[in-house]
């Protein structure tokens, strides 16, 4: 019932460059086939048979501050029986702290950890936060409902002064990817629509679960809907070891 891992290959130079460009180097550099083996062998902890069953492509985001799987992105393709890694970049998630936006709002800029499913109604490719008053290029958003109130998290490109910061916590909570990175993981999600499973929801606090489970029938088949079959898992370790958990 588990994937097989294939022993990830080094990313393509043009991947490294375009990665690279505008951001400083890792706090603790590593060789990268060793921080991809780790990732997947995280997601090979995480991942349940349903989950392996119905996307296609798997995104691990470690929201650690720091060490060689902090604040960076896989992205592995899932053949059902192999994890194959196919990118690996820096990004920017929640700076972690109590702030005010632009427009007065209170709010703690986190980006929670769990399972998230994009929204097929919420992808942009050009969006301006309100709240923050802050372009989103590319901006991807995460089908999660809380309190009864779809959440803003989303994944899109950094801009501006925000390009520089990508490998820390600099986010009011999405989760920053270089402009050329985030163009090309906006064009590959869409690639890849189709059924996919929903996520359980508690009708008494109006709340989508992020923690992996599923909607299922009364003979337990999973309830399935339309969107990309992408699953997103926002993780928070820092160092490369495949015995750590959540």
């Amino acid at each position: 019932a588990e994937p097989k891992l294939v022993k990830p290959n080094p990313i393509a130079p043009a991947d490294v460059r375009s990665d690279l460009q505008h951001a400083p180097a890792p706090v603790i550099p590593v060789p990268a086939h060793d921080r991809l083996k780790a990732a997947a062998f995280r997601l090979k902890d995480k991942l349940t048979p349903e989950m392996i069953g119905h996307f296609d492509l798997i995104l691990y985001v470690s929201k650690a501050g720091g060490g060689p799987l902090g604040q960076r992105m896989v992205v592995f393709e899932n053949s059902g029986e192999v994890l194959t890694p196919i990118h690996d970049w820096k990004v920017s998630t929640g700076r972690e702290q109590d702030e005010v936006s632009p427009r007065g709002r209170s709010t703690f800029s986190a980006t929670p950890k769990g399972y998230y499913e994009f929204d097929p109604d919420r992808m942009y490719r050009a969006y301006h936060s309100w709240n923050w008053d802050r372009d989103m290029p590319h901006a991807m958003f995460f089908n999660w409902e809380r309190r009864g109130v779809a959440t803003g998290l989303a994944i899109h490109a950094a801009t501006g002064e925000d390009i520089a910061k990508l490998g820390s916590r600099a986010s009011a909570g999405c989760v920053h990817l270089g402009p050329e990175n985030a163009a090309l993981l906006y064009r590959l999600v869409r690639e890849h629509e189709g059924r996919v499973p929903r996520f359980a929801y508690n009708a008494d606090t109006d709340t989508m679960s992020n923690s992996g489970n599923f909607m299922h029938d009364r003979k337990g088949r999973l309830k399935m809907t339309d969107g990309y079959r992408v699953l997103v898992v926002i993780d928070e370790i820092g160092r490369a070891s495949c015995r750590e958990r959540v």
